[in-house]
């Protein structure tokens, strides 16, 4: 089973990631779009896992108790960088520091119960794209104007991810509430 951990975004947010999409389209991006429908942040990518690993990332799961996080459109942006540009993403601020506190806080369990995930540095972002051929984008996002809406990440969702022909699909196996 393929799983990832992720904020989930309110349905405001899906709508604005859907039109800067289009933004970006009728500017000359060029990218493998995410749907808008299942746009996330993602806290921790944990690849396959077993049954007992799903347990136990169940556990780690209840074990937490944080507020809300307060968040923000911010800017948008690219990885490795808008001159190579591989990932179009969405940039967040907003209570930046509780939203590394909670992913910090979900990493280090998983480490601490051996449960691989993909380690890179945290960045507070939702992906709009994936770009195929590398493209220079910096002039495109530089004309791309982003409505900086704020929201309230309430729930993180332990997703099951089925890659196929038309994407991935997710499906929710458990919802923790931040109260």
């Amino acid at each position: 089973m393929r799983i990832f951990l992720a904020l989930e975004l309110p349905e405001e947010i899906k709508k604005e990631i859907e039109e800067l999409q289009k933004k970006l389209r009728k500017a000359g991006a060029k990218a493998i779009w995410v749907k808008p429908e299942i746009a996330h942040l993602t806290l921790a990518f944990l690849g396959s896992v077993t049954h007992n690993e799903l347990e136990i990332i169940h556990k780690i799961l209840g074990g937490i108790t944080l507020r809300a996080i307060r968040l923000e459109l911010d800017s948008l942006g690219c990885f490795p960088n808008p001159e190579r540009a591989r990932i179009i993403f969405v940039e967040l601020q907003g209570d930046l520091k509780e939203l590394h506190h909670l992913a910090n806080l979900i990493r280090q369990n998983l480490k601490k119960e051996n449960i691989q995930f993909d380690d890179k540095p945290f960045v507070a972002h939702v992906t709009l794209g994936r770009v195929k051929k590398r493209q220079n984008l910096t002039h495109i996002l530089k004309g791309v104007k982003i409505r900086k809406l704020e929201f309230l990440a309430e729930e993180i969702n332990l997703n099951q991810s089925t890659l196929g022909p038309s994407g991935p699909k997710y499906t929710k196996i458990k919802t923790l509430h931040l109260t």
